[in-house]
């Protein structure tokens, strides 16, 4: 008797078991498209979805019989869902983690929470509050990292806004504006207003005639007036978008501030402020974050696999066993070996290279070569004066490189606590500065510093806490700097490798899942040929 999609009496499928069927009949490509119409798959990021198309069309198939084990050798990002989308094939999977929490470098401070470094370690003093946390690795999602936001969709983890870019936080140089902070509407207004007058003044000279012709000048001209703010004369003598001159609007007409000194915003190479910032493709005005902070994400992972993770377990050896795979490590009281079949290292290179193995000598290379940036953070719970006294909600305040950014809370808006990002370095000469103070000492830098921005600073801000991640065991860095290895991105016999330092998206979330669907995509490869 055929069955209709109306017969109650039909066993319910799974989408697993309806993908399983479906692509017995039409094949992966009709797998994929039916992935996309059921939310499953983002179309766009092509490479991603036809890894995670191959891997839920193969591993559907191995729904039926014996499946391979497989240990995940860390439980960062691309470990956790690697470990995910492994259980729920049904594979047997040990996840082991060093620490005594997922998420790696997503690792949420709150109140009692530890950071650890090589020389020292650090105890939370936040008050508890859903909004008095402070992501001290990963902070924002782009609304195009359809991947993690997808993963998000499936297990549950409510989103808000992040600000990334605020023109009402400040912009800061020692150097310029007589030292004193200004609106970042102020130097934005001004260095549009000044290049368009620049360039209103070459068209009017006739010194792009071989680029205009004499028909599009006025068009031309036009837009740049609207683009720079510029008067009738082409000339930029100031604008309402840089703000208001003091006592102007309300009861009265607005009158525009005075603008920002040309030298200061276009020729002094001190301003920290890049213009461009939130234009790069990975940046943007808003983008996303976890409420209640970016370990919200790897925690629900981690509760799919309760039975799998084995947290304060430390890889000491990773080792062929004939085709198979030996995991030697140890606890805190013990030591041990396990062995499976196939093994995914997700371990970042910069700790990898200490470990003993017999991996292949380009794989070896590959690891050794890897490089990577010592980011610095430090955060300090405060009484929210940058919403009461600067109206500031949310985004960047940009000043002298010793500090670089101020981030200020992107929820609780209204509340009497808040966590304010004192110091965010990406590298280099300053962040190695900065690591190497104690952490006593970096709370005093970055307090002398931020107060040159806001002067209220020291008398409002406590409990400071900093990371310094070159500093923090089992990373050793914050991301590759390096570019990615084709022979990473390829397994090494019953060895397959994840993280974000495989992809183009290093220090992303997003890297990370990508690469862990690779590592999904060249399991099922190896499970064909084996």
């Amino acid at each position: 008797m055929t069955r209709s999609f109306d017969d109650n009496n039909a066993t319910p499928k799974t989408r697993r078991q309806f993908l399983q069927q479906l692509g017995g009949i039409g094949g992966t490509t009709a797998v994929y498209q039916a992935m996309v119409s059921m939310g499953l798959l983002v179309p766009g990021d092509s490479q991603a979805a036809t890894n995670k198309e191959r891997w839920l069309a193969r591993s559907a198939q191995f729904m039926e019989g014996p499946k391979p084990s497989v240990a995940v050798l860390g439980a960062g990002i691309s470990g956790l869902c690697v470990a995910y989308e492994l259980k729920k094939a049904g594979f047997p999977v040990t996840v082991i983690e060093p620490r005594d929490r997922p998420g790696g470098r997503s690792h949420t401070i709150r109140a009692g929470s530890v950071i650890d470094e090589t020389d020292s370690q650090q105890v939370c003093a936040f008050d508890s509050g859903d909004e008095l946390y402070f992501n001290a690795g990963p902070a924002r999602i782009s609304q195009h990292h359809s991947n993690v936001l997808s993963y998000c969709r499936e297990l549950g983890v409510p989103l808000q806004a992040f600000v990334n870019d605020n023109r009402g936080a400040f912009i800061h140089s020692a150097s310029a504006f007589g030292g004193q902070p200004v609106r970042a509407r102020e130097v934005v207004t001004a260095m549009r207003g000044n290049i368009a007058e620049l360039l209103a003044k070459a068209i009017n000279a006739g010194a792009l005639d071989d680029e205009i012709s004499f028909g599009e000048r006025a068009s031309v001209l036009e837009v740049l007036r609207d683009f720079g703010a510029l008067d009738a004369f082409f000339q930029f003598t100031g604008s309402t978008r840089g703000g208001l001159a003091a006592d102007s609007g309300g009861l009265t007409p607005e009158v525009a501030a005075a603008a920002l000194d040309r030298d200061d915003v276009l020729l002094d190479p001190n301003i920290p402020f890049v213009p461009s910032f939130v234009e790069a493709y990975n940046q943007a005005a808003t983008m996303m974050q976890p409420v209640g902070g970016m370990d919200r994400i790897a925690y629900a992972f981690a509760d799919q696999l309760q039975d799998e993770i084995f947290y304060g377990a430390e890889v000491t050896g990773i080792f062929r066993s004939g085709e198979r795979v030996r995991i030697e490590g140890r606890t805190a009281t013990e030591s041990g070996a396990l062995e499976t079949d196939y093994a995914i290292v997700t371990i970042p290179p910069s700790v990898l290279r200490n470990i003993p193995n017999d991996f292949s000598s380009g794989i070896q290379s590959a690891i050794n070569l890897t490089q990577y940036a010592n980011p610095t953070k430090i955060a300090f719970q405060s009484p929210r004066f940058w919403e009461q006294e600067d109206q500031i909600y949310g985004g960047i305040s940009w000043t002298d490189p010793d500090i670089l950014q101020i981030w200020y809370p992107s929820g609780g808006f209204g509340e009497e606590q808040g966590v304010i990002v004192g110091s965010y370095l990406f590298g280099g000469s300053n962040a190695t500065n900065f690591s190497n103070l104690s952490p006593a000492a970096r709370i005093e830098l970055a307090l002398a510093a931020g107060e040159e921005v806001h002067p209220q600073y020291r008398a409002n801000l406590n409990r400071g806490i900093s990371i310094a991640w070159s500093k923090v065991p089992f990373t050793l860095g914050g991301w590759a700097v390096s570019n990615p290895s084709t022979l990473l991105q390829a397994p090494d016999g019953p060895f397959l490798f994840a993280g974000d330092h495989l992809t183009y998206l290093r220090g992303w979330q997003e890297g990370a899942i990508i690469s862990a669907l690779n590592a999904l995509a060249n399991l099922t490869d190896l499970i064909d040929t084996a």
